[in-house]
């Protein structure tokens, strides 16, 4: 008896194990050493309208992957002046949106033919420093600078005081509401008024918010910063009333920093520290390319139909579930 509970608690062990690792046919991992990828250490990734992925660097500039070919562009052979490009957006219309930094700094947005810089003076501030860009349902591109937001509608730029400083990141709900995740706090904005989230008036979790995404039906995700505390993500109701955490305590998520969301009509991932999270339905569950301690960290993702592709420190990875 003692046997055969042994021999089933080893098979379940080993099911969880398969389950969890994603070493076969349906990954594929580019990098510098079995492609023409020059840089591993990829920071963002967007797919566009024409399956060109498009990664953003920290020291090699941009570079586009059409599924063959990757394809740098960078301050010797480009508009784009800086070897930093750590934030990339595709918005409703198809454009691409980058910024770049180091040496030169500044917006650009590419249409598929034009590539159009937008510099500093452009946008009526002193520097350019974008944490996020997100799009609100009437096409207004929201930019998140320390402070504000910078707002780009009908071809113009304005701005668009935040009360605080240090913005992580951003998302837009289908009724305009907007959420801000700062190293300290959540602020959502909604009928005019911003109201703001601590870990000492609310049930937020961690100070640090690293990645925000509106859900179907209004309720708000909510990445934490990791470090101390449970971290993990949290799920905040539409009427932002209602809370629901999800932490290493009580789920199977690998780490405690999620800086990005994704969904693909039926599942949420997630970019942890340590892993590929899948969420379907309650369940959740990592996914990890490499083995070994701090071999999987994630830092974006970008949909393409059934295929994810993974932005990395180790490379572009190609998922298909």
């Amino acid at each position: 008896m003692k046997k055969n509970f042994l021999r089933i608690l080893m098979v379940t062990c080993l099911c969880a194990m398969a389950a969890s690792w994603c070493l076969g046919q349906n990954v594929h991992i580019y990098d510098t050493s079995n492609s023409g990828l020059v840089d591993n250490d990829l920071w963002a990734i967007v797919v566009d309208n024409h399956g060109n992925k498009w990664l953003g660097t920290l020291k090699s500039g941009l570079i586009k992957f059409d599924g063959k070919t990757f394809t740098v562009f960078n301050k010797e052979n480009s508009v784009i002046k800086g070897d930093c490009v750590t934030t990339l957006f595709m918005d409703s219309k198809g454009n691409l949106w980058a910024e770049f930094s180091r040496p030169e700094e500044g917006i650009v947005r590419y249409d598929g033919t034009d590539w159009k810089v937008f510099t500093a003076a452009d946008l009526g501030v002193e520097s350019i420093n974008v944490g996020d860009i997100r799009e609100t349902p009437d096409g207004t591109l929201w930019f998140a600078f320390p402070g504000k937001a910078v707002i780009y509608k009908d071809s113009a730029w304005s701005t668009f005081k935040i009360p605080y400083n240090n913005i992580l990141c951003l998302d837009a709900r289908e009724d305009g509401t907007i959420a801000v995740g700062c190293d300290m706090q959540l602020l959502i904005y909604a009928n005019g008024k911003w109201k703001k989230y601590t870990e000492k008036n609310s049930e937020l979790q961690l100070g640090t918010i690293r990645g925000l995404k509106f859900r179907s039906d209004g309720a708000l995700m909510i990445g934490y910063g990791g470090g101390f505390g449970n971290g993990g993500f949290s799920v905040l109701s539409n009427d932002f009333t209602a809370w629901t955490h999800y932490n290493k305590l009580n789920s199977r998520i690998p780490d405690h920093q999620i800086q990005d969301f994704e969904y693909d009509g039926k599942v949420y991932w997630m970019a942890s520290n340590n892993g590929l999270v899948k969420m379907d339905g309650t369940e959740i569950s990592p996914i990890f390319f490499r083995t070994g301690m701090y071999k999987n960290v994630i830092l974006d993702i970008a949909l393409e139909g059934n295929t994810l592709w993974v932005a990395t420190n180790f490379g572009l990875v190609r998922y298909k579930p």
